[in-house]
């Protein structure tokens, strides 16, 4: 007889107490006796969806008004924009991108800007093209024009391209 132990010894130490056991056995199945085996159990797994769902903690007053919330904002999604909304419920833009998601609301009203954030305004062109030909006015040249409007070359030379302004260059230096 073979056995895997490390400790070989400590298997020989406890070979009577095994023997007395196996003994023990034999005699309560000579005097009739029966080991019971329990029968197996098969365990029904939930489908995936049922397992992932947290459950729902919320108090029944808490769930009452936030599918009011939502009905209100499933609503107003028809005819209001995503900013009038957040005005109107008072959550943050975060709050009802995650309410929609949640729920399911599309916003069909986009908000329309009166210029879109990449063209220029127009009425802020004009204020500094007044301002690019007071410094025509003075004599200033352009480098100095740009820094005392605030605004940077690539701009100066756009409004003077888009308005026509005749803005003329520095002179080189007689070197």
């Amino acid at each position: 007889m073979t056995y895997v132990s490390n400790n070989l010894s400590l298997v020989e130490q406890h070979r009577p107490v095994s023997n007395e056991i196996a003994d023990q056995t034999a005699l309560f199945l000579a005097a009739g006796g029966k080991i019971q085996i329990p029968e197996r159990v098969i365990q029904v797994k939930k489908p995936p969806k049922e397992r992932c769902q947290p459950p729902n903690f919320q108090r029944s007053t808490v769930r009452a008004e936030t599918s009011q919330q939502v009905a209100r904002i499933r609503e107003s999604a028809k005819t209001m924009t995503r900013r009038e909304i957040c005005i109107q419920e008072d959550i943050s833009l975060g709050v009802l991108k995650g309410i929609a998601s949640r729920n399911g609301i599309k916003f069909l009203i986009r908000g329309k800007n009166s210029c879109p954030p990449n063209k220029a305004d127009p009425d802020l062109d004009a204020l500094l093209v007044i301002q690019i030909k007071e410094c025509i006015a003075k004599g200033i040249n352009r480098q100095q024009c740009c820094l005392s409007v605030g605004i940077s070359y690539s701009l100066l030379y756009r409004l003077i391209d888009d308005y026509g302004i005749d803005y003329p260059k520095l002179k080189p230096a007689f070197r």
